[in-house]
């Protein structure tokens, strides 16, 4: 029988509700998107800090699983098999090894119908998830959305208010290993020997309309050696000539690196040696500040106090403007004033306050 002590909950109203015995084996599940699954290693965190004792496994597909890879408070990082994704939430496997586990809470924080049959098939007596359509029924304890925007660490820490739990607000943090920052160490060396300091540059997104101008990116490339620093371009997957057309900007003879085509933890080791990172919205906006390197975020048509949850006093520069048309949340605009409206003065001088805050120094260290 489950005994111990008890954790009072909360209903969908707001109201108290029987309290929760305490968990002995959770489940936090972020089925996909690496940059959301960074965002929610705070939840993690917060349990342990709670329930040391407790087992706490991780469940996502496989690039996002990563962000949860090593984590201290994480004793297993179990990946999500779509093979049969048309007739099964997941493999024979994983379903058979999710209800041989016999998880007293599961947390889950996506909230699409194949994560909800997830945590229904569990079994686990306590199921937390938002409050969406039909499927908030597979839960045992919903989260109602809130009116104001909020934080995307705030939003997923609700889900642990909804059993009783007061946790605090938390950055994300990535754990890598010594081999792996060694590695990274050694790769950003060879591409960009120790000296003044270096500024990783991330200028690709999938979406044009979170894309800063590609010739403002090049712009401050070229910019960059005023405030004494060094550029270093980086490529995610498909994004390798777009950084060799920013890391041409220096001019002739005076082209950037450029490292790409890495995989991904190998890309965040990279970016752990690097001083300073300047990029648009997506998943490395969150690594930056998960690796506690001070970023430069560039954020055009997304809510801020959503999305870029990161204070000034660690290192981090917000780069938005307030315009009548954000949040628009387009994947494509015709005008985009609200990147075009950020200049390449306004980024060198993000840039300089970040190694102000780093010291200018790691680099040379």
């Amino acid at each position: 029988m489950w005994r111990g002590p008890r954790v009072p909950g909360v209903d969908e109203r707001g109201g108290n509700r029987p309290a929760v015995p305490t968990p002995r084996r959770v489940l936090v599940t972020r089925l996909r998107r690496i940059g959301d699954a960074i965002l929610v290693l705070p939840v993690i965190e917060a349990l342990h800090e709670r329930f040391p004792s407790c087992s706490i496994d991780f469940l996502a597909e496989e690039a996002p699983a990563q962000a949860a890879a090593n984590h201290p408070a994480i004793d297993r990082v179990l990946v999500l098999d779509r093979t049969l994704g048309s007739l099964l939430p997941a493999s024979p496997r994983l379903l058979w090894g999710l209800r041989r586990r016999g998880y007293d809470w599961v947390i889950d924080l996506y909230g699409n119908p194949r994560s909800a049959l997830l945590a229904a098939w569990t079994g686990a007596p306590v199921r937390v998830g938002p409050a969406r359509r039909a499927r908030r029924r597979l839960y045992t304890h919903v989260v109602q959305p809130v009116s104001e925007p909020i934080s995307a660490i705030a939003h997923h820490l609700r889900s642990l208010e909804a059993v009783g739990m007061t946790p605090a607000l938390r950055p994300p943090r990535i754990t890598l290993t010594e081999r792996e920052r060694e590695q990274g160490r050694a790769r950003l060396e060879s591409a960009l020997p120790a000296g003044a300091p270096r500024v990783g540059i991330h200028a690709g997104n999938r979406w044009p309309a979170k894309r800063w101008p590609e010739e403002r990116f090049t712009a401050l490339v070229r910019a960059l050696p005023r405030i004494g620093a060094r550029a270093l371009v980086l490529a995610g997957p498909g994004e390798e000539a777009l950084a060799r057309r920013i890391a041409a900007g220096g001019g002739a003879g005076l082209d950037a690196p450029v490292i790409g085509g890495l995989p991904l933890r190998d890309y965040w080791s990279v970016i752990a040696a690097l001083d300073v990172l300047v990029t648009v919205d997506g998943s490395p906006i969150h690594a930056g500040p998960a690796l506690q390197v001070p970023t430069v975020g560039i954020l055009g048509p997304t809510e801020p106090e959503i999305w870029f949850p990161y204070q000034a006093s660690d290192g981090h520069q917000l780069l938005s403007r307030e315009i009548w048309c954000r949040p628009c949340h387009r994947h494509e605009c015709a005008r985009m004033d609200c990147l075009d409206w950020i200049s390449v003065g306004d980024a060198l001088q993000a840039v300089a306050r970040a190694l102000a805050h780093a010291g200018g120094a790691r680099a040379i260290a």
